[in-house]
């Protein structure tokens, strides 16, 4: 069982840690990182994904064998259920953000090529993860139905900052998860980057006063010039449905609602 619990703990911080190295890489490849990191780049990330491809794929395997030699004894427990819930959940985010990954070194060829060199590491990351939650399929099935904890096995959340790159950047998916789930402000209050009409679409969809999209975001007209996004003067002009921040919004939406159901 200390075993178990350990390779478990292991995998989710290894997911998280890859995870976050390649949404650090895809933004620094679409040149919407950081200061910082557009400065001084992204090597400590890329030596991450470089170095962790081995690791993780034994620590996939050791903690699937592990699983199914336990699997009578985690059927009755729900809080070692729940401990294979949160590796899954992991692995299950890790492969939405290997998806941006992988999307964002397709577009960007070159440059992905003077990162990782000819080796086309991100499809081999998506090949590895997706095989291994194809054969955990029925593990999780089972999750769902019977696990004790009433959350899907999934972040909706995880990859949301690379998603939202158009619009703003700076933030993680745990900044953007608190804003939309608890109000809480952006930090930093990030430079709003497209039509503010798009900011107005996200505040009515997730039902944000103007006041608290303000503050949360820094708008600016075409020179530059700082003003205050308004509800009213900002309205958009065409159907919700036309504007490209619509579908991402609904689509977490609907995760949310998912993961509550």
């Amino acid at each position: 069982m200390v075993r178990r619990s350990k390779l478990l703990t292991k995998l989710r911080n290894k997911t998280a840690a890859v995870a976050d190295a390649m949404a650090t890489v895809s933004l620094f490849l679409e040149g919407q990182a950081d200061s910082f990191t557009t400065v001084c780049g992204c090597k400590f990330e890329v030596d991450v994904i470089k170095d962790s491809f081995t690791p993780l794929s034994k620590l996939l395997d050791e903690a699937l064998d592990c699983i199914r030699e336990d699997w009578n004894t985690i059927i009755p427990n729900d809080m070692l259920l729940d401990e294979v819930r949160k590796a899954i959940d992991a692995c299950s985010s890790l492969q939405k953000s290997v998806i941006i990954f992988d999307d964002t070194a397709v577009a960007h060829s070159d440059d992905f090529e003077d990162l990782f060199g000819d080796d086309w590491l991100s499809r081999a990351y998506l090949d590895l993860i997706s095989d291994w939650m194809d054969e955990t399929e029925a593990i999780r099935g089972y999750i769902r139905k019977h696990c004790w904890v009433d959350t899907l096995l999934d972040d909706p959340f995880r990859g949301i900052a690379v998603k939202m790159k158009k619009f703003f950047t700076g933030v993680t998916d745990k900044d953007i998860e608190r804003f939309v789930m608890n109000g809480v402000s952006l930090k930093g209050q990030p430079k709003w980057m497209a039509d503010r009409r798009q900011a107005v679409v996200l505040g009515n969809m997730l039902g944000k006063s103007c006041k608290e999209m303000n503050d949360s975001f820094m708008f600016t007209k075409l020179n530059g010039e700082p003003i205050k996004l308004n509800y009213t003067s900002d309205r958009p002009t065409l159907d919700l449905g036309a504007y490209e921040i619509h579908s991402i919004i609904s689509e977490l939406l609907n995760e949310i609602a998912k993961s509550k159901a």
